[in-house]
Formats: C-alpha cells, sequence, structure tokens
C-alpha cells in the first residue's frame, strides 16, 4: 500500500485549536496514516516534525524527522523537563514566519511507538523544542500563544508583524 501526502492546514483552520484523542488501536490504519504523515513531512523541505492535528486528523501523533533522528510518537507525553530558554520556532500551519518562545531545555517524553510499545526518551536543545511544539499541536496550542512578545519575523522579507497582522497575511482575512 502507497502512502499519500496529506493537505496541511494554517491558522485559522479550527481542527488547530482542538484537543487530540488518544490512540487506543494500533492496526494497520494507524500505520497507514503514520505513513502518510512521514510522506507529508518528508515532501516539505521547510518542516521537521508534523502532528496529526495539522492534518486534520484529531489524534494523538506526532512524527520528527530532524537532525537524523527520527520518531514516530504515540500518545506523547512530557514527564520531565529542565531548564528554559526563548528561540526562534517556526510552523508548517504558519507558513513563512518565526517567533520567539519559551521553552524547557530539557525534556523526557514517554510514547509509544505504532505497534503500542512504550518508550521513554531525554533529548535537550533543539530537538526538546520540537517535541514541546509538537505535543502542544496535540493540544490546540499554537507556538504564538506562548510567545512573551508580540513580534513574528516574516522569513522573505525580514518584516516584523504582529501576531494579528501575520493571521490576517496567511488567512487573506
Amino acid at each position: 500500500m502507497s502512502s499519500k501526502k496529506l493537505k496541511i492546514l494554517v491558522i485559522g483552520e479550527p481542527a488547530l485549536r482542538e484537543k487530540a484523542k488518544a490512540v487506543t488501536v494500533f492496526h494497520k490504519k494507524l500505520h497507514a496514516l503514520i505513513d502518510d504523515m512521514v510522506e507529508t513531512l518528508d515532501a516539505r523541505e521547510d518542516g521537521a516534525a508534523l502532528a496529526a492535528t495539522q492534518v486534520g486528523i484529531m489524534k494523538r501523533i506526532v512524527v520528527v524527522d530532524y537532525r537524523d533522528e527520527y520518531f514516530e510518537m504515540i500518545n506523547p507525553e512530557i514527564i520531565s523537563s529542565e531548564g528554559i530558554k526563548a528561540d526562534s520556532e517556526g510552523c508548517l500551519s504558519l507558513p513563512g514566519l518565526s517567533g520567539n518562545v519559551p521553552r524547557a531545555l530539557t525534556v523526557k517524553v514517554k510514547y509509544q511507538d505504532r505497534f503500542g510499545v512504550e518508550h521513554i526518551v531525554e533529548r535537550s536543545g533543539a530537538l526538546a523544542r520540537c517535541f514541546q511544539h509538537e505535543i502542544d499541536h496535540l493540544d490546540g496550542i499554537l507556538y504564538i500563544d506562548r510567545m512573551e512578545v508580540n513580534e513574528l519575523t516574516h522569513l522573505l522579507s525580514g518584516n516584523k508583524l504582529t501576531i494579528e497582522e501575520a493571521v490576517r497575511l496567511i488567512t487573506n482575512k
């Protein structure tokens, strides 16, 4: 069975603000969805990870392919965190923008793989930031909700925009 590319939702889509439901059945349909998510992420050069909610699927699933590390996380949960640092983040659901977001420096995440086997992984730095960003998606939280300053950078022009201006730019509203 071949995988297919899914449509990534952008800010303004109500599904991005919904809380995803836990995965309870680990079957071929789940595997196919994960494969589709991987295909979708691989087709993008500007993405490190993708949450199921970003493709309109309200399930607690994340795929991460970042800096030579690959994870398929089902029902991920941060079980501990240390430190805090603000740094730049972008998001496939807010294309062409970045903003400074405070996040834990190190996180320990418990998750299940596509077969339901539980794993615990600890990462620091950029990958810890990525995990937190994606788990937020599963709770209907976007990185702009965590920013301390209402200022995004438009990556092509370098212009500074407020969150409201950026949302209008993306949604054409």
